[in-house]
């Protein structure tokens, strides 16, 4: 099984490759503007709400960014001009995601040492304890004057 590992991993890790890079590419014509104002809102944090979009949020302070996205879209903004203009408005704090793949690798770090500490400890559990060694003619001479000396 752990001469597979490796094998297997490997293979995940080109599956997972290829799955992104078909996700990656794009057909068809580009996202309208009102897609593209729906899925910035949607990544902005609303200032108001404890961990609600500017998309999902009712308070004025969403409908006013989700106005100032549309603005900045309308006059030919990208769409990482519109997070950087909020960025710099607001902080890091504003994007729903984080920049930094850190806080996404941290877990996934755990959960590999989890896996592989599993891994190691079942290993160690299905092998068979070492057989015992023959005592030599010199241990069992040892051991029975002991005995003898403890029955004397």
């Amino acid at each position: 099984m752990t001469r597979h590992l490796p094998t297997i991993a490997l293979g995940a890790l080109l599956a997972l490759a290829a799955l992104s890079i078909v996700l990656s590419v794009r057909s068809g014509p580009g996202p309208t503007l009102s897609e593209r104002a729906g899925a910035l809102a949607r990544e902005l944090r609303c200032p108001d709400c404890q961990g609600l979009s500017v998309a999902d949020s009712p308070t004025s302070s969403a409908r006013e960014i989700r106005r100032q996205i549309d603005e900045l879209l309308a006059t030919g903004g990208s769409d990482q001009a519109v997070r950087n203009h909020f960025v710099a408005r607001y902080g890091d704090w504003i994007l729903l995601a984080p920049r930094s793949p850190l806080p996404w690798l941290v877990p996934l770090a755990f959960v590999i040492a989890g896996i592989a500490g599993m891994v190691a400890w079942l290993a160690g559990r299905t092998r068979p304890p070492p057989a015992a060694s023959p005592l030599t003619a010199e241990e069992r001479r040892g051991l029975r004057e002991e005995a003898e000396a403890l029955d004397a």
